[in-house]
């Protein structure tokens, strides 16, 4: 209902004349207050617009619910950047120790007559390009901190590390990716945002031909007013009123008619914008779920290139003591040891974000998911 008050007082002079001489002036008092009800009995309009508000705060709830994924994997893929920096340095700071005894045992063997000077200058120059390469890599760790600050609002001077026994290479479950595009139809927050927004876009084609439908409201008033004039000293109305009032619309130069075309225009761009959305849903859904299963068998791979990389290095340096190998063999199975081990860091990283990307694509990510991955986690170095 709708309930509305006024109320008004006022004073009225009266200067009489005759035959050009004036007579003294009558001052009148004058006091009116009211108050009236109007509520709607028959209103298909504001019916409409009713149930549209309802789904607008239902697309509220799928927008935050989208934007809280969307936040969790953001701040996910800047951890895990921060921790694949570390690494890097990490592995930087390895082959600076490794080619330094590469160098110093190059200028012992020149020294001792076992070696040459080219030995020694490559050993060298493997040095200098590792220290260089690392200051690349340390600003890295400082920048990708940085950007984790940007999205907690916290510095990260700790970061807990992945535990690799710890981690599940496991597959998504359903193990077929037309499974999850069904889930996704249902339950994702971009699918059924659109849809949502279809459903507004309906309810504003009704709103808009609504209008044009006649109302009925209950029309309910009281007023009270004093007033005094020259024939009338006193005098005082109390109204009370009740009415059923009928509003027809009967030509609104258009506007009616050109409101609901607008509107439904709109209902067709929600309509292709939904089409897209689940497309691009689909896309995603694929694409994060071949990725998992992808990493999953680059993650095994890399763990034995791995292994073989450790003991090519080891033989390697055994046939370099041995006069069978070059200074040039070492440095590169280091390198190579190194690379593996990026790669296989890298990999187990883009696991965990893939993991969640998917759960969050299609809107089934919880916070379980996240419990799961702090699991593998803990702040010993591993």
């Amino acid at each position: 209902p709708n309930i509305r008050m006024n109320a008004a007082r006022g004073r009225s002079v009266t200067q009489h004349g005759y035959l050009g001489g004036l007579y003294p002036a009558d001052y009148y008092n004058t006091v009116n207050y009211g108050v009236s009800l109007r509520q709607p009995l028959l209103n298909m309009s504001s019916v409409a617009g009713y149930q549209q508000a309802k789904i607008v705060a239902e697309k509220s709830d799928t927008d935050l619910q989208r934007e809280e994924g969307i936040l969790i994997t953001r701040i996910t893929e800047a951890y895990c950047n921060a921790l694949y920096a570390e690494d890097n340095l990490r592995f930087s700071n390895m082959l600076i120790i490794a080619t330094a005894q590469q160098l110093e045992q190059a200028k012992r063997r020149f020294a001792q007559g076992f070696g040459t000077i080219t030995e020694v200058e490559e050993a060298q120059a493997g040095y200098d390009n590792a220290k260089a390469e690392g200051v690349d890599i340390l600003n890295s760790v400082e920048f990708s901190r940085r950007e984790l600050e940007n999205l907690t609002g916290i510095y990260p001077d700790q970061l807990c590390r992945i535990i690799p026994r710890k981690l599940k290479l496991v597959m998504p479950q359903p193990d077929n990716v037309d499974s999850w595009i069904d889930i996704a139809h249902l339950s994702s927050p971009m699918v059924v945002g659109a849809r949502q927004e279809i459903q507004i876009a309906n309810k504003e084609v009704t709103k808009q031909r609504a209008s044009r439908y006649p109302t009925i409201e209950l029309v309910a008033g009281r007023s009270y007013s004093e007033s005094e004039n020259n024939y009338s000293i006193g005098s005082t109305y109390d109204t009370y009123s009740v009415s059923a009032q009928l509003n027809m619309p009967m030509y609104t130069g258009g506007y009616a008619s050109a409101s609901i075309r607008q509107a439904s225009a709109k209902r067709l761009k929600a309509g292709e914008q939904l089409s897209a959305q689940v497309r691009a849903v689909e896309s995603e859904v694929r694409k994060y779920y071949n990725s998992i299963v992808s990493t999953i068998s680059m993650i095994k791979a890399y763990e034995q290139v791995v292994k073989s990389r450790e003991v090519a290095l080891t033989g390697t340096k055994k046939g370099y003591e041995a006069g069978l190998r070059s200074n040039v063999d070492v440095l590169d199975a280091q390198q190579k040891l190194f690379a593996s081990q990026r790669n296989l860091a890298k990999a187990r990283y883009q696991y965990i974000l893939n993991r969640l990307m998917l759960k969050q694509t299609v809107g089934t990510l919880t916070s379980d998911d996240i419990n799961e991955v702090n699991g593998w986690l803990t702040r010993t170095q591993q």
